[in-house]
């Protein structure tokens, strides 16, 4: 008891308690349920309750609304995002059906053929990409 005394004398009652609570009932993740914890396993726990007892029944914030100078401001994709999410979308298909030969022939190809495939796989097509598709053409 000594040490534990000792180790834990600058941690709160409650954290200590409530780190023997959560201990008894096996709450604690990674805990061993043979054997009682280590001096080092409950110190740590008490320590960790200790850290996050000041924040709790704290009432949340509030979800931002509308537009704020805080908020970042959502630029226009480029063409090559654009490309993008429609290529990365396409490679996990490509990957999943093990057809990846068919997405590299497509891809050299050009952005037509990219589209048409991701048309035959299900996979959606950003709206942006086809007034590329239209100066391409």
């Amino acid at each position: 008891m000594q040490t534990y005394e000792a180790v834990l004398s600058g941690v709160t009652a409650r954290a200590v308690i409530e780190a023997a609570q959560r201990f008894t009932s096996g709450e604690v993740r990674g805990q061993n349920r043979t054997f009682a914890p280590s001096v080092a396993e409950f110190v740590q726990e008490a320590r960790r309750i200790a850290e996050i007892l000041p924040y709790r029944g704290r009432q949340a914030l509030p979800a931002p609304t509308g537009a704020s100078k805080w908020a970042p401001r959502r630029e226009p994709r480029s063409d090559e995002h654009a490309r993008m999410c429609l290529k990365l979308p396409l490679l996990q298909a490509a990957m999943r059906n093990n057809r990846t030969d068919l997405l590299a022939q497509a891809s050299s190809q050009g952005l037509g053929e990219l589209i048409a495939l991701a048309q035959s796989w299900g996979t959606p097509v950003p709206d942006e990409i086809w007034p590329q598709l239209k100066r391409v053409a």
